[in-house]
């Protein structure tokens, strides 16, 4: 199976099928920077990328309401209407972003020439959404094109949502030898009382309130581990940050990840990173599996 670490490149060296004009043609379409539904600059991008394809699609497609209905055909391809809004609130697969490219540029909204450009300043994915699809959780399909988390799954939900995932206590991991590439690492700051499941309270205006739980900001994907008896001795992490990345962007990368010591709240084991930041660690749900991206010669 592909790794996390193998993940991430399939989005940093990704391509589509561009239209010149008499037949499709592959080109790369790097996914590489971050891309968060949070109002950035990116995000900005984003949503004026959205809102200029979506204006094409009406005249392009000859359908009216193409943009509220949950699916179309347009030139013998089905198009799924919540995979086309996750490619610009940075939650999309792989292939949900080769074939929304592959539709903006039919209709006119991305030129071959602009294709490498506008993929990384219009498009992206967060941490949230690498994890997802790399579990295959989440991801709209013809069958269920409005699946549970489709817009979002926040860090915390991958530790305890269990409306979404009624396994999940079952799946945080005790120990480190229990730690296996493909896990959830979450990371945590701001701990109290050794106990990771007390979440931070927000005030009237939606604020974290300081001193009231802990803060679960951000997660990738154990790429390699390393123990000796009961504790860590390295920690490989794949993940999308908006940090600075190897592949030259602020999204996805591989990366070493500190191992200060090893503890444990309760059952559950983590890694200290930090002085104020813990890893805590979920194994993938039944069934799980990659959302992958079309090889060329796939159609």
């Amino acid at each position: 199976m592909t790794t996390p670490g193998e993940y991430a490149k399939v989005y940093a060296q990704l391509f589509t099928w561009m239209w010149n004009g008499a037949d499709w043609v592959p080109r790369r379409a790097p996914i590489i920077n971050y891309l968060q539904h949070n109002g950035s600059k990116q995000d900005r991008n984003a949503a004026g990328a959205e809102k200029a394809l979506r204006a094409l699609l009406p005249a392009a497609t000859g359908i009216a309401d193409v943009n509220r209905r949950r699916t179309f055909n347009y030139d013998d391809y089905d198009y799924i209407n919540n995979s086309i809004a996750r490619c610009f609130i940075g939650k999309a697969c792989p292939w949900e972003i080769q074939e929304t490219l592959q539709l903006a540029s039919e209709v006119g909204a991305v030129t071959e020439t602009g294709l490498v450009e506008y993929c990384k300043s219009s498009l992206g994915v967060d941490c949230g959404g690498f994890v997802a699809n790399y579990w295959g959780e989440s991801c709209p399909h013809m069958v269920n094109v409005a699946p549970a988390g489709w817009d979002g799954i926040l860090p915390r939900g991958f530790w305890s949502n269990t409306t979404l995932w009624p396994d999940v206590m079952s799946r945080r991991r005790q120990r480190p030898s229990d730690v296996k590439p493909g896990d959830a690492a979450i990371f945590f700051k701001d701990v109290i009382d050794n106990n990771p499941d007390i979440a931070k309270k927000r005030d009237k205006d939606n604020k974290l309130i300081e001193g009231t739980g802990s803060e679960a900001f951000h997660i990738g994907l154990v790429n390699k581990v390393g123990y000796a008896g009961d504790d860590f001795t390295s920690l490989e992490i794949a993940e999308s940050s908006g940090s600075s990345s190897k592949y030259g962007g602020t999204g996805v990368n591989v990366r070493d990840a500190t191992v200060d010591s090893t503890g444990k709240s309760g059952k559950w084991v983590y890694c200290q990173t930090g002085k104020n930041e813990r890893l805590y660690f979920v194994g993938p749900p039944w069934g799980w599996g990659p959302e992958t991206a079309y090889k060329i010669g796939e159609t």
